[in-house]
């Protein structure tokens, strides 16, 4: 008997981040769980091109030049030998302090548009621990080894840290502590200071100004100083009250022991490669990487510190980006084909529904829910979105019935019967769910359901076309918080 060959999609990864700009390309392998298999995952990942690293293109120092990234990214996948056309999926992701770029979100959404049908636009210092730690191989090794390992990506506006613990993704630790966050002339001159190296250099009384050549002494204070507050990070509860400051969204860590650490990112690449950092004038790059890259080695050298080296340094959040973006639904979904694809469409979480829910209630939950999604998306009757279901309890036939029956009615109430239905469920129960909620709905009413994916209010959903028999679909969900 012959074998059928697994699909495979192109996957295109683009990272502009505070300093650089990069695109990589990778190719991914379709596989499904084994033999009747309700659900696919990603097989083997093959980077097949690795971008040059660009200079981020600035009109000024708030905003990005939008021509010059995209004709960059443009001349990327022309030299890696793909159109926009021959891509599936990946993610445009705006990285550090050009997050808070003035037109960051305007740029994404263009190359999103205009690069695949599944390129995705997305931002925030948690999705980019995440995506860093995995493209940097600290994930991989964590799920090979059982251990708890440290993903500290050093980029040139903030540290990003993504713990694993085995399979799972612990938590997520950021600062505001980057290599770019000073800027120098080739004379040693000081050009810009970013707001928490000002903060910083207040704290600790440093004379260190925009205009000034500060000393040998007082660069490397500052220096001490961020990999202080790095190293506080590393360490975990209880922070100091000056670490806190410089944290990026919750600081209450576990303290669960870590293992290995693994640093990634531009700074972190320096860190690795002594060779190529002793070599370098301090201010070889423009700014302050050389100089804390430096002093973050120091403190490793005089600790304990048991440091693996990343199989990806200054690209590993774009090869994150590049290679796990894409999730898939379980085998058991309701789909309408002929809405596929879909792109960019808001999700509205809904409530659980548990065993003390009678059709009353859900039908309440349910309008509350559709209330709010119309509010902050400004749906009208015609304007398809993603419902998002969090669990059903008991997930039985008695408690899907009612469950069908009620959002029947909820959606003849807010929408036209011509406005497809789509609903995302996180349990192994589309196709149950599709087949009531149809019994329920307008026959000529379009139908999506789709189970074993997880999105929330705020996130963007892309859903593309079926693999294979059918019941499969690649789902991509996107996070648009921007600066955030």
């Amino acid at each position: 008997m012959s074998q059928t060959t697994p699909p495979t999609l192109t996957s295109v990864g683009i990272d502009i981040g505070t300093t650089t700009t990069q695109v990589i390309v990778s190719e991914l392998t379709v596989n499904r769980s084994g033999i009747g298999a309700v659900t696919v995952d990603i097989g083997e990942t093959t980077v097949v091109y690795r971008g040059a690293i660009h200079e981020t293109p600035l009109v000024d120092r708030h905003t990005l030049d939008t021509d010059a990234v995209r004709e960059l990214v443009e001349s990327e996948l022309e030299a890696a030998g793909y159109s926009a056309s021959a891509i599936d999926s990946g993610a445009v992701i705006v990285t550090g302090e050009s997050s808070y770029k003035e037109n960051a979100e305007e740029l994404v959404n263009h190359i999103a548009t205009h690069t695949g049908e599944f390129v995705v636009a997305a931002a925030g210092p948690e999705l980019e621990a995440v995506l860093a730690g995995k493209g940097s191989g600290a994930a991989a090794w964590a799920t090979k080894s059982h251990e708890t390992v440290l993903n500290v990506d050093v980029g040139g506006g903030t540290t990003n840290m993504c713990l694993f613990s085995g399979d799972d993704v612990v938590e997520t630790r950021c600062l505001d502590v980057g290599g770019r966050l000073l800027r120098f002339d080739e004379t040693g001159q000081v050009t810009h200071i970013s707001e928490p190296a000002e903060r910083l250099i207040e704290i600790r009384g440093l004379d260190i100004a925009v205009g000034t050549r500060p000393t040998d002494t007082e660069r490397r204070r500052l220096a001490t100083a961020m990999t202080e507050l790095l190293f506080d990070t590393i360490e975990g509860p209880p922070l100091s009250s000056v670490t806190d400051s410089f944290t990026i969204g919750s600081s209450e860590y576990t303290g669960k022991t870590v293992d290995t650490v693994v640093f990634s990112g531009g700074v972190g690449r320096l860190i690795s490669k002594r060779e190529e950092t002793n070599d370098e004038s301090e201010f070889a790059f423009g700014d302050f990487g050389v100089i804390l890259a430096a002093a973050i080695r120091q403190e490793i050298d005089r600790r304990s510190l048991r440091v693996r080296h990343p199989d990806e340094d200054i690209r590993a959040t774009v090869v994150g980006v590049g290679t796990q973006t894409t999730s898939f639904s379980g085998a058991t979904t309701h789909i309408d084909e002929s809405l596929l694809p879909l792109r960019n469409l808001p999700v509205v979480e809904g409530s659980t529904i548990t065993a003390d829910h009678d059709y009353a209630t859900i039908v309440s939950e349910l309008q509350g829910c559709f209330e709010q999604g119309c509010e902050l998306y400004e749906l009208d009757e015609t304007s398809p979105f993603v419902l998002s279901l969090p669990s059903i309890s008991p997930l039985d036939y008695g408690r899907i019935k009612a469950l069908a029956r009620a959002l029947g009615d909820v959606y003849e109430q807010y929408f036209t019967s011509e406005c497809p239905r789509i609903v995302l469920t996180r349990q192994n129960c589309g196709k149950a769910l599709g087949q009531q909620l149809h019994s329920a709905s307008n026959a000529n009413t379009p139908l999506v359901v789709v189970d074993e994916v997880v999105a929330s209010d705020g996130d963007y959903l892309d859903i593309g076309e079926a693999l294979g028999s059918g019941q499969t679909v690649p789902v991509v969900v996107k996070s648009l918080a921007f600066g955030s």
